[in-house]
């Protein structure tokens, strides 16, 4: 289970740094990851050109979350031999990592949500200051808003990166029906996925849990 702990002394540039110290008193949990299933690749090409290649080559993500009252918070922290940012190394591929919840339960994760049960992920790109907002009623069909409301800040150290992903609880520029309601007390699902760039890792090619976790706000 996630927990997304309730420190409302801290401010949102506090908690969005990785580094920062409220974060030494939240715990983290430990997500396995897989390699994403070939057969979900939206084209026989990119299965047949990486039937060969590795993957997916993050196995796990160290996963804290926290919460001020007005916002909500989720560090990612995973190995990475390189770092790969577009800005530090103009990377074709940059390293990005992913939270996922559904905006309704039955959502599908490996199909990436379906018609009437669609998904909203929080994208993270290295090298990119505002995370995409992203909305999917199934595999190629993503929707990307361009006034996003997210916000994140991420550090590569020693061969691991450390991230944070935030979004406010009360959202205004985002249609009711895509929208995933959170809020203190509140109890959620939500997955990770991690894309190395190094690896040439980008769109259905990474590693993810493809498992639901539980999410509960501390009230």
């Amino acid at each position: 289970m996630v927990k997304a702990v309730k420190i409302t002394s801290a401010a949102n540039e506090l908690l969005l740094d990785p580094d920062g110290d409220p974060w030494r008193a939240v715990e983290k949990q430990p997500v396995s990851l897989l390699a994403t299933p070939l057969v979900s690749m939206p084209s026989e090409y990119i299965q047949n050109k990486w039937a060969s290649l590795p993957y997916g080559a993050t196995p796990e993500v160290q996963v804290a979350a926290a919460h001020n009252g007005q916002s909500i918070f989720f560090r990612l922290e995973w190995d990475d031999p390189s770092d790969d940012s577009g800005i530090n190394e103009m990377a074709d591929f940059p390293d990005q990592c992913g939270v996922m919840l559904p905006i309704n339960d039955d959502a599908v994760i490996a199909e990436m949500g379906m018609v009437a049960n669609p998904v909203n992920m929080w994208l993270w790109r290295a090298g990119v200051e505002t995370p995409l907002y992203v909305t999917a009623e199934g595999r190629g069909t993503s929707s990307y808003y361009a006034d996003s409301p997210l916000s994140a800040k991420g550090a590569w150290r020693d061969g691991r990166w450390r991230v944070v992903i935030a979004r406010p609880f009360t959202l205004t520029n985002i249609p009711a029906k895509l929208m995933v309601p959170l809020a203190p007390g509140m109890k959620h699902k939500c997955t990770f996925a991690v894309w190395q760039g190094s690896n040439k890792e980008r769109a259905g090619l990474k590693a993810y849990q493809p498992s639901w976790q539980p999410l509960e706000i501390e009230a």
